[in-house]
């Protein structure tokens, strides 16, 4: 069967199975020739060499060496047992010996699509990156992963259901038998300045903001952030919404004018929420309001002391 990677003589082209394309890069396998189709006069046999696994001699060893920005599709099971598909971007990394030349990049690809293959939860992270150690042979692999994550949120007076986007990122590391997990959320929020409120007779500047967070739990495993929102939603003046009607609108706008907010204000509001959270070991707060009234923005950070 050929398979013409220029353009076909014709307006129809003749396409191999998927079973087909599995062949396709083993030894002994005809592959094709700069010619657009298979070259069906190469010798069955050849002996490739792995010049990855050649001895290097500068004494240099590397902490990280591996694919950035592999996009993919991953089925997540949410704490709740609910099911999402994301479209996560990864980054997967292993060290190598000073000895060894280089890292077997193709294995990193095709241990990711085996474990994004079913399910996952967020804690089975650990089970790639076991994996990934066992077969790059390394005593550390790292893990980056970033995708939206809807979570769903009705309108506040209509209940007219909606779904809101959450940044996340993980940042997952197994290192000589020792996990470490962060996890990062980027959520929409509104801010309404409560120094325009004290100084106007009419109305006050609001604006959307994002609260960013940055989390380290106890048990070391990444969390996604259903549980989190809420606690936003207490801090800042209101919510960002995804579907409003007009009794909605005018709830929010009634909501933010009650309740003014500096980005100072929201970041030391869901500090003192955070503190009481006993799950977690450490966490860093950011409140960016995208400012109505200037041509620059304003944020606020708070980041706890490091726990163990």
């Amino acid at each position: 069967m050929w398979v013409w990677a220029l353009a076909p003589p014709s307006a129809i082209s003749i396409l191999p199975s998927a079973a087909h394309f599995a062949h396709i890069g083993r030894i002994g396998y005809p592959i094709p020739d700069g010619l657009g189709y298979y070259n069906r006069g190469m010798k069955k046999h050849v002996d490739l060499p792995d010049v990855a696994s050649e001895r290097d001699t500068r004494g240099v060893a590397l902490h990280a060496v591996g694919i950035r920005g592999l996009r993919l599709p991953i089925r997540l099971i949410g704490g709740t047992g609910n099911e999402q598909t994301v479209i996560a971007v990864a980054d997967l990394s292993v060290d190598i010996d000073a000895e060894q030349r280089g890292t077997h990049m193709s294995r990193l690809v095709s241990t990711l699509y085996e474990w994004a293959s079913a399910p996952q939860s967020p804690e089975s992270v650990y089970t790639l990156l076991q994996l990934t150690q066992e077969r790059l042979q390394s005593r550390r692999a790292q893990l980056r992963l970033q995708f939206p994550y809807f979570i769903p949120l009705a309108a506040p007076v209509s209940g007219t259901p909606g779904l809101l986007d959450v940044e996340v990122e993980w940042e997952c590391a197994l290192n000589n038998g020792a996990s470490s997990a962060v996890s990062f959320f980027a959520f929409p929020a509104m801010t309404l300045c409560p120094c325009s409120k004290e100084i106007s007779d009419y109305g006050a500047h609001n604006q959307r903001a994002i609260v960013r967070l940055w989390l380290r739990t106890k048990d070391r495993l990444p969390r996604l952030p259903e549980a989190y929102l809420p606690l936003v939603q207490e801090s800042a003046s209101a919510l960002v919404y995804p579907v409003l009607k007009r009794p909605d609108e005018k709830y929010i706008t009634e909501r933010s004018y009650e309740t003014p907010r500096f980005v100072e204000d929201v970041a030391r509001e869901l500090t003192l929420r955070l503190q009481s959270r006993e799950e977690l070991c450490w966490f860093r707060v950011e409140c960016e309001s995208i400012e109505s009234i200037h041509n620059h923005n304003a944020f606020a950070v708070y980041e706890s002391p490091r726990g163990k």
